[in-house]
């Protein structure tokens, strides 16, 4: 089924029985976590009303604070809300951290690679790429994901329905995938500014090079993303249990609590200013990421894949457990490193830092790298301070790392 209005997930219902028992004992914070649940569920709602004619669509991923700004700012200007939209995913840092939780779903896990290629060709403006790349990823996953074996492409609307989600609203995900699948026969020449697959793969729509296809890709990679989510938490779904204080009590402190972290967060966030520090400033050699980085790039140049592995992302130790070192040096080992400089530190984020390295290869000619590091928790998830985490690199391939000077 598609849900009418966000408050129709199950989810929102469920809150707000139980909101009515808890209002009998707590009548503020009830009425305050309403005001919240409504406010949600009306900016859901809001950006649909608004967006769903161009197939735009709300998953998971996407900042609600965001999402509230451009309606606000919009009004009822559809296409100034859409370009605003893809604003949000244009930005190399936000488009990072949307792609960070795909990590949990195995099927997607393995495409990442093919990704991180997607993301590199959507910044450097090579739009076709990303868009094709793209839906081959959404194809694949799709197909592996279930036992049916069938793509994204092969799916009809009514296979979409995401059990609560708020992609699976009636003007979510099933209502764009009428576009995806619709049949394009004649070439056309026009600029064409919709996730048209039929006619983007097999060649009859040629003009879809724009950031705002490959934008629609990108939103639908996360959407596809919450709708196999979905399927995975209706498959473990069990039926309420008898309401009780104690039961509502633990579960709203435990909201209450949440909400109150992610406040604090994204105050940190707003107020972060970005710095680069270079090795002739004052706080280069002793920021953690320097020190991090020289620790990593020394096990590197001396081949110790265990010691590497201890510095690199929870995800990876997650996938790989106790295999992780082997899998570090089935990566590392056909590319020797004989001696580093760390270049700099972009601290452009409380809980992410780039820095830039030149690489003295042992087989091969000097290179220079981006290493990416978050400070994260162990569930991988970001975490500034002073929240407990620590910096580990998170895109660790050195085939994605490598760049040769001059190229």
């Amino acid at each position: 089924m598609a849900y009418e209005s966000a408050r129709d997930l199950p989810t929102f219902l469920e809150m707000e029985r139980q909101l009515t028992f808890l209002r009998l004992f707590a009548r503020a914070e009830a009425n305050a976590l309403e005001r919240q649940i409504r406010e949600l569920a009306g900016t859901v709602d809001a950006f649909y009303a608004l967006l769903s004619s161009k197939n735009w669509i709300f998953h998971d991923s996407l900042s609600v604070g965001a999402v509230q700004r451009i309606l606000e700012s919009a009004k009822d200007d559809a296409d100034q809300a859409e370009a605003m939209l893809i604003e949000q995913y244009n930005n190399s840092e936000r488009l990072f951290f949307l792609i960070l939780p795909l990590r949990k779903l195995p099927a997607m896990r393995r495409r990442l690679p093919l990704i991180e290629k997607a993301r590199e060709d959507y910044f450097t403006g090579r739009y076709y790429s990303c868009v094709h790349v793209l839906l081959s990823v959404m194809d694949g996953f799709v197909n592996e994901f279930e036992t049916v074996r069938r793509g994204l492409h092969a799916r009809a609307p009514e296979d979409l329905d995401a059990w609560d989600s708020v992609v699976g609203h009636h003007l979510g995900l099933k209502h764009a995938h009428r576009t995806f699948t619709k049949s394009r026969s004649a070439t056309r020449e026009d600029p064409v500014h919709e996730l048209y697959r039929n006619g983007i793969v097999h060649g009859s729509i040629l003009n879809y090079d724009n950031i705002t296809v490959a934008t629609k890709a990108w939103n639908r990679l996360f959407a596809v993303a919450d709708w196999a989510r979905s399927r995975e938490a209706q498959l473990q779904h069990k039926p309420a249990e008898k309401t009780t204080w104690s039961g509502v009590a633990k579960q709203f402190t435990g909201i209450i609590r949440d909400l109150a972290e992610q406040t604090k967060i994204d105050r940190v966030n707003q107020a972060w200013t970005p710095r680069t520090l270079l090795p002739d400033s004052d706080d280069f050699t002793g920021h953690p990421v320097r020190e991090r980085t020289a620790k990593l790039l020394h096990f590197w140049t001396r081949r110790n894949y265990g010691s590497m592995s201890d510095l690199l992302t929870h995800s990876l130790h997650a996938k790989h457990g106790k295999a992780v070192r082997s899998e570090i040096r089935r990566a590392y080992e056909n590319f020797p490193l004989a001696d580093f400089a760390i270049l700099a530190i972009s601290h452009d984020m409380p809980a992410a830092c780039t820095a830039s390295v030149r690489l003295g290869m042992a087989d091969s000619d000097d290179a220079t790298a981006a290493l990416r590091w978050i400070r994260e928790d162990t569930d991988a998830y970001p975490k500034p301070e002073p929240w407990a985490g620590d910096w580990r690199l998170a895109t660790w391939q050195p085939v994605h790392l490598l760049t040769p000077q001059g190229g």
